[in-house]
């Protein structure tokens, strides 16, 4: 029993193989005594008795060897060769979690060669190991054949979703496990394509809608339910016929069927109902689906709501014929019935009129009474205007406030009475809520074929003629001549010229002296804008200047002006000249610049010229258009030290609330009153009127225009401050100007010379 407990103790094996060695002593007993009366006959000598004891036991125990031994080495290499065949990464782990054995798999996916993992933590080949883990580490068992998911960690640091089972085993009271390791990247991967393809097609705008061949529906999208009304369950089974409206042409459905069946894609519209009963517009792609076998099992329609998409077509197409506005013909419009009209007129020798008609003072409503009373006037307008034309005639509005009129067979006494019904249809008061107002017209005439063959040039002639209604004091209508053509021809071509005189050095300043009333010496300078182009020669600012504040090039002639201005006042007190006051235009374009203050001080102190040697000028009508805003730029410029005097005063209208406000240096007498001064008692009153109204607000006075001693005299005695004129001396370039102040202040003293009044 001491020797069987000792046995057992030992490998199964040897355990084995020791109790076979029993087995046959045992048997070679039995069989030597059996066959010991047999064999004595043989006489064999005692020495071959170990021989034969040998081969016995040889015989016997080779089956037995042969199947423990042999056969298991045998099942071992298969498991060998299995192992390693494997695709599957399969790890032997042993009682203490440590890694015991692998495959090639395992080396394959984990990227470590054997000798780097062998009995190393399996733990550390995981970042997130499975839920068995976790269950191991809290003391419980793990059923084999459990199957979770985890995070293998690659030798480069890599990260692989993997899924992993367990197999338990024991030997000699020690357990054992096989883990079996599947990378499942690609699953991974394919799993999330397709939750992606899921959420896309849930989740997409169009509705998305899968029947079988029987045409039922087999699955629907969020996006059908949100157009369609109907849930995923109301469509399920159902026939798409439950959307159709009976306005969609059979045709179309033939068409669609006729596509799917021979396999092709169908695109169209339908005109579908909602499940509440009303209309929508879809535009609709029909296909089927097959197999990788080529057979179709389904057909997928992917159908996009159109109908805003229609609405908004059907709304530009009329916008492309009529003003949203008015509902009167736009320009396309009035195109094409204009070619119409003067087809017949062409053919019958008939004149045709065109007439442009402008609201005077428009932009005033819109800006007291709002954009909205401003739309409700046009509406009015054109109602009117529709009301008394004849049916052959057009009336269109082209964009704002403006008109234009097509009268068939109207020749100039025809245009001449539709003007005049026109604005005394347009005379009668306009009553918005408690508004009353009252509209008056401009209106310019072209007739065919004397002022043009084609609607752009009549178009632009009546726009030439309009013009100058509102010149002539608006509320009236003019006929376009040719030496309106003329003036705009001119007005164009200074316009493209302008674009190019600063750059070509075309423009300069002249500088005209301006002299103290008291003592005679000058006090500053007035620098005046000239342009000298090379082909149309001397053009007077008088007719350039509006041009350029039309067209936009003010604003950089203007702060060139100021900037050659004070640079040159600059240069003359660095060669010696005395300080002086540079006086510079300011034009209502720039005025009303957001940053105006901030641009002129930029320069002045760019030029290290003191703010207070320079004036800037503001005509009287620039600064009482806005005089509020004329106000705040005048503060500003008067925190800076900066001189202003209003030009031409006298021939505005000047508002006194305001102009005492006025951070005002200086108020310029306009040439109109100091011209006729020595004979014209009103011009005396207006001038003597004007200094004492500046003396009473601490102002000073320069008169301009003086050209006789009469009007120096004058106005001298009526205490005028400063004076300016040909009597002193025209503008002169920088040059001759710096020489004319040096011989001027050392010769010229005013006489004594008194004026009777």
């Amino acid at each position: 029993m001491k020797n069987y407990k000792s046995l057992m103790r030992l490998d199964t094996p040897f355990r084995l193989i020791v109790a076979l060695g029993l087995l046959v002593s045992l048997a070679e007993l039995f069989i030597m005594s059996v066959l010991a009366d047999a064999l004595a006959f043989l006489n064999i000598p005692a020495a071959y008795w170990g021989l034969i004891d040998a081969a016995l036991l040889v015989l016997f125990i080779f089956p037995v060897l042969y199947t423990l031994v042999f056969q298991k080495l045998q099942s071992e290499e298969r498991y060998r060769q299995a192992s390693n065949a494997a695709l599957d990464a399969i790890v032997l782990v042993n009682d203490k979690n440590e890694v015991s054995s692998w495959n090639p798999a395992a080396q394959k996916l984990f990227l470590y060669c054997s000798d780097e993992v062998l009995g190393r933590p399996i733990d550390q080949l995981f970042i997130q190991s499975g839920d068995a883990d976790e269950s191991r580490t809290a003391g419980k068992d793990v059923q084999t054949g459990t199957l979770v998911e985890a995070r293998a960690r690659r030798k480069n640091g890599g990260e692989v979703p993997v899924e992993m089972s367990y197999s338990s085993f024991s030997i000699r009271g020690k357990k054992y496990e096989f883990r079996f390791i599947r990378d499942i990247s690609e699953r991974k991967q394919a799993e999330a394509s397709l939750n992606k393809l899921l959420l896309a097609v849930e989740q997409s705008p169009s509705s998305v809608v899968i029947t079988g061949l029987d045409g039922n529906i087999e699955y629907t999208n969020r996006a059908f339910t949100k157009v369609t009304g109907y849930s995923a369950g109301e469509a399920m089974g159902k026939n798409p016929r439950i959307l159709q409206s009976g306005k969609t042409p059979a045709a179309t459905f033939s068409d669609m069927w006729l596509h799917l069946t021979r396999g092709d894609t169908w695109h169209g519209e339908l005109i579908n109902r909602r499940k509440d009963g009303s209309e929508y517009i879809e535009s609709t792609i029909c296909s089927p689906v097959r197999q990788e076998d080529g057979h179709i099992t389904n057909y997928l329609a992917i159908k996009t709501d159109i109908t805003e998409q229609k609405q908004a077509e059907a709304r530009i197409e009329r916008l492309a014929h009529f003003d949203q506005l008015t509902g009167l013909p736009n320009r396309s419009q009035l195109n094409d019935r204009f070619k119409y009209v003067l087809s017949i007129a062409q053919r019958n020798n008939k004149s045709l009129t065109v007439m442009l008609l402008d609201i005077d003072h428009f932009k005033n409503i819109n800006d007291t009474l709002g954009y909205e009373t401003g739309d409700q006037v046009l509406i009015e307008i054109a109602g009117r205007l529709s009301g008394v034309l004849r049916d052959e005639d057009t009336v269109s509005r082209q964009s704002g406030d403006e008109f234009i009129l097509v009268l068939p067979d109207a020749g100039v006494d025809g245009a001449t009475r539709v003007a005049i019904k026109l604005m005394e249809l347009l005379s009668t008061p306009f009553q918005f809520d408690q508004n009353e107002l009252i509209i008056t017209p401009s209106i310019g005439i072209a007739i065919y074929p004397n002022d043009g063959n084609d609607l752009d040039t009549l178009t632009q002639n009546a726009e030439t003629a309009m013009y100058r209604a509102k010149k002539e004091g608006r509320n009236n209508f003019c006929f376009f001549m040719q030496e309106m053509q003329t003036h705009s021809a001119r007005t164009l071509q200074l316009s493209n010229a302008l674009h190019h005189a600063l750059t070509r050095n075309e423009l300069q300043l002249h500088y005209q002296p301006q002299i103290s009333a008291g003592d005679g010496h000058i006090v500053g300078a007035e620098a005046l804008l000239r342009w000298r182009h090379p082909v149309l020669g001397n053009i007077s600012p008088a007719e350039f200047i509006p041009v350029a504040e039309n067209g936009g090039q003010i604003i950089q002639i203007g702060e060139w002006v100021i900037r050659t201005a004070c640079r040159q006042l600059k240069d003359w007190m660095d060669d010696g000249l005395p300080p002086m006051i540079m006086a510079v235009n300011l034009s209502a374009v720039q005025f009303h610049q957001a940053n105006i203050t901030e641009r002129i001080i930029s320069i002045l102190d760019e030029m290290q010229l003191p703010h207070k040697y320079l004036e800037v000028e503001l005509t009287e009508a620039v600064a009482m258009d806005d005089p509020v805003a004329a106000i705040a730029v005048m503060d500003k410029l008067h925190e800076q030290g900066i001189r202003m005097s209003i030009d031409d005063f006298g021939t505005g209208y000047s508002s006194l609330s305001y102009l005492k406000k006025f951070k005002v240096y200086k108020l310029k007498i306009d040439q109109s009153f100091v011209r006729d001064i020595t004979e014209d008692s009103d011009d005396k009153a207006i001038v003597t009127a004007i200094i004492h109204l500046a003396h009473s607000l601490n102002m000073q006075t320069i008169a301009e225009g003086v050209e006789t001693i009469g009007q120096l005299s004058f106005l001298r005695l009526q205490g005028c401050d400063e004076m300016q004129g040909y009597y002193f001396s025209k503008p002169l370039p920088a040059e001759q100007f710096a020489v004319y102040v040096k011989e001027f202040n050392s010769t010229y003293k005013f006489e004594q010379t008194e004026y009777s009044i």
